[in-house]
This record gives C-alpha cells, sequence and structure tokens, in this order.
C-alpha cells in the first residue's frame, strides 16, 4: 500500500526532531540520549525511514556524524580558553 505525503512528512518530522535532540546543548540528557538510541539504527528509525522513503544506511551515517560533530563541538568548547 502506497504512503500518502502525509505520512511521509510525519516520518521525516519524526526523524529530523531527533536529530533536533542530538544538537540541543540545552536539552535534557534523556532526550539526547534517546534521539542518539534513535539515530543510532534503532527499529524505530528503521520504521520511519521506510515510511520518508528515506535510505536507511544514509541517514545513520550522517547521523553518526552529525553526533560526532557535536561532541567535538563540546568537548571544544569545553577546553577552549578565554582571553
Amino acid at each position: 500500500m502506497p504512503l500518502s505525503a502525509p505520512h511521509r512528512s510525519l516520518a521525516a518530522r519524526v526523524i529530523r526532531q531527533a536529530v533536533r535532540d542530538v544538537r540541543d546543548p540545552t536539552g535534557k540528557p534523556t532526550d539526547t540520549a534517546s534521539a542518539r538510541s534513535f539515530l543510532s539504527g534503532s527499529p524505530m528509525l528503521s520504521y520511519w525511514c521506510e515510511i520518508a522513503e528515506l535510505d536507511l544506511k544514509y541517514v545513520i551515517d550522517w547521523a553518526r556524524t552529525l553526533v560526532a560533530d557535536c561532541d567535538a563541538g563540546r568537548r571544544g568548547r569545553g577546553s577552549r580558553e578565554v582571553h
């Protein structure tokens, strides 16, 4: 059964929200951890990628890069000297 555009849009929004939760430096640690788990290849990510018609492997690789960038940015901010 082909899915409608609203279903695909909802699925993409679920994935985007997880990305926002990972990137939010002021977010709750539980939200960040949950989003990281989701984006690392959880069964639910697979489900939403299928509905959104997105390639799961691509999304996982993209999310892995995003998480690494966020981690590096957080480490960098804490170690910089202020003059």
